[in-house]
């Protein structure tokens, strides 16, 4: 298992036997019922994450209660999808390569509020909740 699988693995039984969530495919996005969630990990020294446009599709806020639900080391950060979507995820700080369809790329800043900055523009910057294990256990399973 290379380097980048094993840091993606982080945290993905407690997703799966704790939350209850289901992982689509080998993604990072994970289900239950009407619950749509991102969870990305970030598991390097630049605390950095991305959120590429084909996961997005993937996501439909009439439809599904979406959470982004970011795994940093050994805590989780959470925020609501498409709050999230609207303010850092702009056609101005969308990126792509020729081998990767468009994507964004974000900074973790650990602080006492801990925040996301967007890469492509340092201004856009979104403070998020750090729940606990036993708060986020008791907010998806209240949920069935």
């Amino acid at each position: 298992m290379s380097v980048a699988s094993a840091a993606s693995q982080v945290n993905l039984d407690f997703l799966i036997n704790d939350l209850g969530l289901r992982q689509v495919s080998n993604t990072s996005v994970f289900r239950k019922g009407n619950i749509f969630v991102i969870s990305p990990s970030v598991q390097n020294k630049s605390n950095t994450f991305e959120l590429g446009e084909s996961l997005m599709k993937k996501y439909n806020h009439e439809k599904d209660e979406g959470y982004l639900l970011i795994r940093v080391k050994d805590k989780f950060l959470m925020a609501k999808l498409h709050s999230f979507q609207r303010k850092m995820m702009t056609s101005e700080t969308e990126k792509s390569t020729k081998s990767k369809p468009s994507f964004w790329k974000f900074n973790v800043i650990e602080s006492i509020i801990p925040r996301i900055e967007n890469s492509g523009d340092r201004e856009l910057m979104y403070k998020i909740q750090s729940p606990t294990p036993k708060q986020l256990i008791t907010f998806f399973n209240k949920m069935d």
